[in-house]
């Protein structure tokens, strides 16, 4: 298909650009030789697929690198407009002995790893060569070749067939925000889930969790998604056993206190999701905010006391940070399953008795910091109190992790730490208002004094008038 060429009348196409063998790249056009011999190309018939192609990271890829064939067919102009024009499946055409055809289902993935598995292929470009290995030891890998079921996904479910996008192009179906619509297609479908004894709810119950609302809310695409947690080409469930290492990749400091935990060592503990995963009913994937930001908390409060000017502690908990106890409510029914009767368990009284201790250190915390904040609108300079508060948010966010160990003592001394915090700047910005008050106090008698001076100025003035002022006769005022 090198060479010089026309464009055929019979159907006449724009875009008419460079050429690569057995491939057209960005032009559809219909063309012949100069001397008239017919050529036809695969881009002449399958132009939807060509469009594709074209916008595609496979783009300077020939059609036959991947279903074989020639690189250009003997056909006239016309049989090229009626095998176009026919629609898909409607017309039939000898492509030779080579064209292997549209690729099975169960052949896709050993197809794209004749490139994506050849180390001298992708060196190149920088990729990796064992995505092939690692869709071997997914489910869906799996499930392939053991069962033999092609309706699990291979390459092209989640990559496409002939566009295939770069992973950072917003218009990839493994772009981040594309990602969970992505696995959706089945793991959304009730029953392509039940042929495989899988939730089809798990999709919704992700777009519905904290880590949903960072991705679609805030458009964050450093918030996990479904590949996050269960690999991209090895995608697996984590078990039980390796769910927290899983959460521990980002939650690092909270994975460490939990393995100190007395459940960390309980093999038909849930891990992470035991609490987190939503609680009964849910399928591990409706992961909740239970942490609030320590300025959000501050916010607030200060919103509260507007309505209430002397809050009780419960009251400002609710209002801060009501979800802990929520959560952990929300999760009682999986407790269920080691501790039967959580009436006569002194586990659960030292659970909530630990939550109650950091609702109270949170409470202390946000009092401290909006009396910070009222103090800091007067004329006192408080810079080194507010380089003191920010030591006590190290404290507050050291708090959230710390509790997965279920360790009352630890979690108190913790919160004696904080509160001993709070309590130094309490005391220095007691002493600053002391001083502001004996300041103004020093001036009352400065304020008496000028005001007895100034009256004394007065009464003086009045007396000199009397004795040296002579007042002028009447005549003489007259004529003034």
């Amino acid at each position: 298909m090198l060479g010089s060429w026309r464009t055929n009348s019979l159907q006449s196409r724009s875009c008419l650009t460079m050429m690569l063998p057995g491939l057209v790249v960005g032009c559809y056009a219909q063309f012949t030789y100069a001397d008239d011999r017919p050529a036809g190309g695969c881009a002449d018939c399958h132009v939807e697929q060509a469009a594709e192609l074209v916008r595609s990271v496979h783009e300077a890829l020939s059609c036959q690198e991947c279903h074989g064939g020639a690189s250009s067919y003997p056909v006239s102009g016309e049989e090229v407009a009626s095998y176009a024009g026919a629609g898909r499946g409607a017309a039939t055409f000898d492509h030779g002995v080579e064209f292997t055809g549209k690729a099975k289902r169960a052949e896709v993935p050993n197809l794209c790893g004749e490139c994506h598995a050849n180390v001298e292929r992708m060196n190149p470009f920088g990729l990796r060569t064992d995505q092939l290995a690692r869709y071997r030891t997914s489910g869906h890998g799996k499930t392939l070749a053991t069962r033999g079921n092609d309706r699990v996904a291979v390459c092209t479910d989640c990559h496409g067939a002939h566009e295939i996008r770069h992973g950072r192009d917003p218009e990839s179906r493994t772009y981040p925000l594309n990602v969970p619509d992505t696995c959706a297609v089945c793991h959304a479908d009730a029953e392509l889930m039940e042929e495989f004894g899988h939730s089809p709810a798990q999709v919704e119950e992700y777009r519905d969790s904290v880590h949903g609302e960072l991705l679609f809310e805030h458009h964050d695409t450093g918030a996990p998604t479904c590949a996050s947690c269960h690999g991209n080409h090895s995608a697996i469930p984590p078990g039980f056993a390796t769910v927290g290492a899983v959460c521990g990749q980002c939650h690092q400091h909270a994975a460490k206190a939990f393995s100190t935990s007395v459940h960390a060592s309980l093999p038909e503990h849930k891990g992470c999701v035991q609490c987190h995963g939503g609680g009964a009913g849910k399928h591990f994937h409706h992961i909740q905010r239970i942490t609030k930001p320590p300025g959000i908390m501050i916010q607030r409060y200060a919103e509260l006391l507007v309505t209430e000017p002397r809050p009780t502690t419960a009251r400002v908990t609710a209002a801060i940070h009501p979800d802990p106890k929520r959560i952990v409510e929300q999760a009682l029914p999986t407790c269920m399953d080691c501790h039967e009767e959580l009436e006569d368990d002194e586990s659960l009284p030292k659970l909530f008795n630990l939550l109650d201790e950091i609702a109270k250190a949170e409470e202390y915390y946000v009092r401290t910091g909006n009396r910070l904040s009222e103090v800091e609108k007067g004329v006192l300079l408080v810079d080194s109190q507010k380089f003191k508060f920010q030591d006590a948010k190290t404290h507050l966010i050291g708090l959230a992790p710390l509790q997965h160990t279920l360790n009352n003592s630890l979690v108190a001394e913790a919160v004696a730490e904080l509160n001993g915090v709070c309590d130094e700047i309490h005391a220095e910005l007691d002493s600053l208002e002391n001083g502001l008050r004996w300041r103004h106090r020093l001036l009352i008698p400065i304020w008496l004094f000028a005001v007895f001076f100034g009256t004394a100025l007065y009464v003086k003035f009045k007396q000199l008038k009397r004795r040296y002022v002579v007042p002028l006769p009447p005549s003489v005022r007259g004529r003034s």
